[in-house]
Parts: C-alpha cells; sequence; structure tokens
C-alpha cells in the first residue's frame, strides 16, 4: 500500500540520519514471504475482511511491504521501492540538521521533514505528510541573500490504501523570495524540494 512508501521514505532518511550507511528491506516472491509468515500473507487476510474476491485479492500488486513484488513471471516495483528511491535522492549528499520534524509534529501533522546537501552542491528537502487528514504550508528558509532556480518532485498516489506510487516531477521550476520558498504539501503525500 502507498502508506509503505511514506514509511520506508521516511525510515531509510531516519536511518541515514542517523548515521547508519545503507538499509536492507526484505524481499523475495509472494510464495517466499507467504511461507516465512506462516502460509499465507497478512495483507490477503485484510483484503478477504474487506470482502474482497480471490481473484481481486490475487490482482497486482499484491499487498505485502517488499520493495519488489512478483506477479507470474514479472518483477515490479512495489510502493515501498518507490519510497526508498525518493528517499535515495539524498544519496552522496550530507544530510543537514534541522528542526523542521519537531516543528511539523508540534503544529499537530503526522509529517516529517529532512534536508541534505547534494553531491552538486545543492541544497534538498523532502517533506513526508503521513497524515491521512491534514495538508501543511510549509516555508523553506535557505538563507537570507540566496537565490536560484527551485525544482519539486512528488511522491504520490489516490490515497494511503492504494496499490501504487508514483513519483513525478514539476514541470514548473519555482523561485526564491528573500530566500525564502514556500509548499503546500497535501495530506498522504512527499514533496522534495531543490535549490540549485
Amino acid at each position: 500500500m502507498f502508506a509503505a512508501a511514506l514509511w520506508s521514505a521516511d525510515y531509510s532518511l531516519l536511518l541515514a540520519s542517523n548515521d547508519y550507511s545503507g538499509v536492507n528491506l526484505h524481499g523475495g516472491t509472494g510464495k517466499s514471504v507467504a511461507n516465512s509468515v506462516g502460509g499465507s500473507l497478512p495483507g490477503d487476510a485484510l483484503l478477504d475482511a474487506k470482502g474482497e474476491t480471490p481473484e481481486q485479492i490475487a490482482a497486482h500488486p499484491h499487498p505485502f511491504y517488499a520493495p519488489i513484488g512478483t506477479f507470474g513471471s514479472d518483477y515490479v516495483l512495489e510502493p515501498v521501492a518507490y519510497g526508498l528511491k525518493f528517499a535515495g535522492s539524498f544519496s552522496g549528499g550530507t544530510l543537514l540538521k534541522t528542526a523542521f520534524s519537531t516543528k511539523l509534529q508540534g503544529a499537530g501533522v503526522n509529517a516529517t521533514a529532512y534536508a541534505a546537501k547534494l553531491a552538486g552542491d545543492q541544497t534538498s528537502v523532502i517533506i513526508l505528510n503521513k497524515d491521512a487528514v491534514a495538508d501543511v504550508e510549509v516555508e523553506l528558509d535557505f538563507g537570507h541573500g540566496m537565490s536560484g532556480a527551485v525544482t519539486s518532485e512528488t511522491l504520490h498516489a489516490l490515497a494511503l490504501d492504494s496499490r501504487e506510487a508514483h513519483i513525478t516531477a514539476s514541470t514548473k521550476s519555482g523561485s526564491l523570495k528573500q530566500g525564502k520558498y514556500s509548499v503546500a504539501v497535501p495530506r498522504a503525500t512527499g514533496v522534495r524540494v531543490t535549490l540549485g
């Protein structure tokens, strides 16, 4: 489910901010994962309880939290992989210490934020709004006198329980106003903003 994309992005960035050098999440075929947890996938039971038919349950993507799922002989990126890919945009960069997450959560929103100086000297911020209800508007302060084009991309799906995920780059770039940039982060969405 898409919630797993937000979770995997947040978890991997949390580990990176605590000086972990990598993360490995479980994977394998649906059958091997089912065998490892007693013979059936927990997600199957949830769908069955919702009244979905066996055909609907068998339809792709299969609801288990692995980066790559199998559907017949095809290997498919699952939402967890999109979250890892989204967070992976910070690879090679240096995470910066911020108080973003504390401020967001202090405002009553289930959201976290991370910032990094990327290898190409750009500054990038990822905001993960895991809240099922509240949208959030964030003003990013890159520093007085800073200038440059601001680009963004979004990690999104139709809902937290969607069986898919997408990463979409904005076709428009923005600009700073006195070193600041405001960004809207809808509920159940991740946004990455990059200056430079």
